[in-house]
């Protein structure tokens, strides 16, 4: 064979190779959860966790986002937004029955509600304690529900007034995780995309 064939040759063997590798490194399988109850299960135990990524706010009044990072340490949280939203920041800490919202030039704000904080200080609210389980693809407890549910995940949830879509799942170390969530209540729209999830143990 001639040599300039045997190069071509490799040439197009080394880039048939380098594309199939490319294509399985960047579509890594989601596995099959072989039920519902096992995953809720896994879910239920992941009570301390951190995620990173961007959030979106549409209403009537305005539309807006900011980078996300959100610390939860059994029932304590800490949710920082930085970015457009908060002209600076929002740093949301609480537990049950207590929330403090800080925002950048403004000042601390304290309350035993943190919806109607959350709508006094940034101008939208959700229910920061059922987001807790929303955000790991879980119905929130004591609290009716309707939900639809793809290769036994959740698809959409409705609870509390809210619509739970989700819309892309990720594998992330052993857990099958929520990465493009949407959640909408009247004239409302939260978008959520979760960049990277790290469980803390």
């Amino acid at each position: 064979m001639p040599q300039f064939l045997q190069v071509a040759l490799l040439a197009t063997l080394l880039t048939l190779t380098g594309c199939s590798s490319f294509t399985t490194s960047e579509q890594p399988p989601i596995p099959q959860i072989n039920s519902w109850n096992d995953h809720q299960q896994q879910m239920a135990l992941l009570t301390h966790w951190e995620l990173s990524g961007k959030i979106g706010i549409r209403s009537p009044q305005d539309n807006q986002s900011a980078n996300l990072f959100w610390q939860q340490q059994d029932q304590k949280y800490v949710i920082e937004m930085t970015g457009p939203l908060g002209q600076g920041g929002a740093r949301i800490t609480g537990q049950p029955g207590h929330i403090q919202v800080s925002i950048a030039g403004e000042g601390d704000f304290q309350a035993g509600s943190p919806e109607a904080l959350l709508q006094d200080t940034l101008g939208w609210s959700v229910p920061v304690e059922q987001f807790q389980w929303w955000v790991r693809g879980l119905p929130a407890p004591d609290s009716s529900f309707q939900q639809q549910m793809n290769n036994n995940r959740l698809d959409e949830l409705m609870q509390d007034g809210w619509h739970v879509r989700y819309l892309r799942y990720k594998q992330h170390d052993i857990y099958t995780l929520p990465s493009k969530i949407r959640l909408s209540r009247d004239a409302l729209s939260i978008t959520l995309i979760i960049k990277e999830w790290t469980p803390l143990h």
